[in-house]
C-alpha cells in the first residue's frame, strides 16, 4: 500500500511544518515581487530600478563602501549581475570604485557625491513609504520576521 500523497512517510508534525514552511516560500516569493513593483514606482522619477535601488541602498549602509562580492553576498546575487549593475552606475555618475586597502584587486564601491544625492531624495520617499507599510505591524513581529527571515538566510547560505 503506498503512504498518502501528502505525507511522503513523515509524521504529521513534519507534514504540518513542512507545508508551513512552503506557504511561507510562496508568500516571500510573492511579497518579492510586490517589493519589486514597488520600488520600481518608488525610484522611477529618480532613474532608478529596483536593482539599483536595491545596490544604491547596500552601498549607502555599509558606511565604508562594498566590494562587487560584498555587495552580492549583501544581496544574494551573482557577482557577475552585481558587477553589471555597478559598472552601469559607475558609468552614470552614481557610484565611483576605490582602491581597496585590504584587497588588491577588489576594489570597494562607493557612493558618488550624485550617488549620495540620489539616494538622500530617495530616503525622502522610502522613508515614509516604509513608515507608512509597516504602520499597524508591531515592532515586535517585525523583529520576528526579520530574525526567522536571518536564520533561514544562514541555513541556506
Amino acid at each position: 500500500m503506498l503512504p498518502e500523497l501528502t505525507n511522503f512517510g513523515y509524521k504529521s508534525v513534519h507534514v504540518s511544518k513542512r507545508v508551513l514552511f512552503l506557504d511561507l516560500v510562496l508568500s516571500i516569493f510573492r511579497l518579492n515581487g510586490l517589493l519589486i513593483a514597488e520600488g520600481d514606482a518608488m525610484t522611477e522619477k529618480l532613474g532608478l530600478t529596483h536593482a539599483r535601488w536595491k545596490v544604491i541602498g547596500a552601498v549607502a549602509l555599509s558606511r565604508n563602501g562594498l566590494t562587487v562580492p560584498g555587495i552580492a553576498r549583501v544581496l544574494g546575487q551573482s557577482r557577475q549581475a552585481v558587477q553589471r549593475i555597478t559598472d552601469v552606475m559607475v558609468s552614470d555618475g552614481l557610484l565611483e570604485y576605490s582602491s581597496n586597502p585590504k584587497h588588491k584587486r577588489s576594489v570597494l564601491v562607493l557612493l558618488s557625491k550624485q550617488g549620495k544625492e540620489v539616494y538622500n531624495t530617495l530616503r525622502e520617499v522610502q522613508d515614509p513609504w516604509a513608515i507608512d507599510a509597516t504602520g499597524e505591524i508591531p515592532a515586535e513581529e517585525l523583529e520576528t520576521a526579520l530574525r526567522l527571515i536571518q536564520r533561514l538566510i544562514k541555513k541556506f547560505n
